[in-house]
C-alpha cells in the first residue's frame, strides 16, 4: 500500500509535560487504522498536531506525499484531510441541512447571502438520507440528540469529499444501535475509497473494524499490528494494565 499519512518523531510539550514524545506512525491509503492507548497517552494531542490545530515542537507530518507539518486546519481540509472531535462540533443555531451546506465550503455570510445551489442541496440530501437524518433536516442542530449530533458531524466532514478522515472517539456516549450505524458508514465510505484513522476506546469496535492498530503510550508508538497481535502483545497489555 501507499502511505497517505506519515508522522515522524513528533514532539509536543505543555510546560514540563511531554504530551507527545517522539510519536511516529504511517496510515496507508485505503486502510482503516486505529490509534489506541490508555488515557493520557497523547492520542488527542497527536490528532491535533496532525490536523493543524496544534504546532509540533519537533518532527514532521506528510500528507499525500507533501509536507504538512505547519499547515493549518483550513489548508489541510482543502487538501482532503478532515476530522471529527470527541464532542461533536456543529453549528447548533443552523439547521441540520445548513450544517452540511456550510461544510461543503460555504461561509456563514455566503450561506445567508445567497440561495443554496441545487448541487449542494442534492449532495446534502443524499447524505441526510444515508445517515437517516432526512426527517430532521429542517430542525436546528441544537435540537438533535447526542448521537444524532455525532452522525451529523460525520456526515458534514464527508461533504468536502475527503481522502483521509480522522475520527476522534466516534462511539463515545452513543447507544449500540448508533454504534452499528457508525460502523456501517465507515465500512461503506472506506469501500468507496476514503481512508480512516480512528481514536477509539471501544475495543470491540476497533477489533471488528480496524487493521492495523497502532498503540500509543506516553506520547509514542509502542506497537503496531493486527487486532489479534495487539491483543496478545505483552507491551500493550502492560501499558493498559499499568495505566
Amino acid at each position: 500500500m501507499t502511505a497517505l499519512l506519515e508522522v515522524k518523531d513528533l514532539h509536543r510539550s505543555f510546560g514540563p509535560v511531554k504530551a507527545v514524545d517522539g510519536a511516529s506512525l504511517t496510515v496507508d491509503e485505503g486502510s482503516v487504522t486505529a490509534l489506541i492507548g490508555p488515557n493520557g497517552s497523547g492520542k488527542t494531542t497527536l490528532f491535533n498536531l496532525i490536523t493543524g490545530h496544534l504546532r509540533p515542537d519537533g518532527g514532521s507530518v506528510r500528507f499525500g506525499g507533501a509536507d504538512a507539518t505547519t499547515a493549518g486546519p483550513a489548508a489541510l481540509h482543502r487538501r482532503g484531510l478532515t476530522r471529527t472531535f470527541q464532542q461533536a462540533r456543529i453549528f447548533p443555531q443552523l439547521t441540520v441541512q445548513e450544517n452540511l451546506v456550510v461544510a461543503s465550503g460555504f461561509t456563514w455570510r455566503e450561506l445567508f447571502g445567497r440561495r443554496i445551489n441545487p448541487r449542494d442541496a442534492e449532495a446534502a440530501q443524499r447524505l441526510l438520507e444515508e445517515f437517516r437524518l432526512a426527517h430532521v433536516a429542517d430542525l436546528y442542530a441544537a435540537e438533535l440528540s447526542y448521537g444524532q449530533r455525532k452522525l451529523l458531524e460525520f456526515a458534514a466532514v464527508l461533504m468536502s469529499k475527503p481522502r483521509l478522515v480522522l475520527l476522534d472517539e466516534p462511539t463515545a456516549g452513543v447507544n449500540p444501535v448508533l454504534i452499528e450505524t457508525m460502523e456501517q458508514h465507515i465500512r461503506e465510505r472506506n469501500a468507496a475509497g476514503i481512508t480512516f484513522l480512528i481514536v477509539e476506546h471501544d475495543m470491540g469496535f476497533v477489533m471488528r473494524l480496524c487493521d492495523p492498530v497502532v498503540v500509543l503510550d506516553r506520547g509514542r508508538e509502542i506497537f503496531v499490528g493486527t487486532p489479534a497481535e495487539v491483543q496478545q502483545n505483552p507491551a500493550v497489555l502492560d501499558a493498559y494494565l499499568g495505566a
